[in-house]
This record gives structure tokens, sequence and C-alpha cells, in this order.
């Protein structure tokens, strides 16, 4: 019988702007094992309720048409990433 195994997921941001057809530009490209699959952007205009927060904007592969709440960090988007790419 085999063991289970921790695998935790590697997940890396890399800035980037990011045109969302609004002044919120500033954007994280998220990495999980070396994919691509997805892009955070921060929300910074006075109209969001959760100015400073972090929106994912879009989705890739299992991420696609996935919900997601704002996140008051960068490392809550990265827990909350994590748990819904556990292998």
């Amino acid at each position: 019988m085999r063991e289970p195994r921790n695998i935790e997921t590697l997940v890396l941001l890399q800035p980037i702007a990011v045109d969302t057809g609004s002044p919120d530009r500033e954007g994280m490209l998220v990495m999980a094992n070396g994919l691509l699959v997805a892009v955070l952007v921060r929300l910074d205009t006075p109209e969001h309720e959760r100015r400073g927060s972090w929106f994912l904007e879009t989705g890739l592969g299992r991420l696609q048409g996935v919900r997601a709440p704002a996140f008051e960090s960068l490392e809550e988007a990265t827990r909350w990433l994590r748990k819904l790419l556990k292998p």
C-alpha cells in the first residue's frame, strides 16, 4: 500500500501590467508547477468596495470559469490557488 504524498503545488507570481479597460492595471501572472494558470489584478480605483485587494481576472485550465473572492493579499490568493490546484 502506498502512503499518501504531501505534495504542495509550487505557485509563482510575476508582475505584469494588464490592459483591463479600466485604471486597474497592476497585475500578476500566476504560474503553478511551471504552467500559466491565472492572471490576478489589483483593484486600485476608488469606486471598488475592496480597493487594494486582488481579483482573479482570468483563470486558465482547471481555473477557467472559477468564481473567486477578492483577496486581501497576494499571500491569501496564493493559499486559495494552492488548494484548488492540489494534485
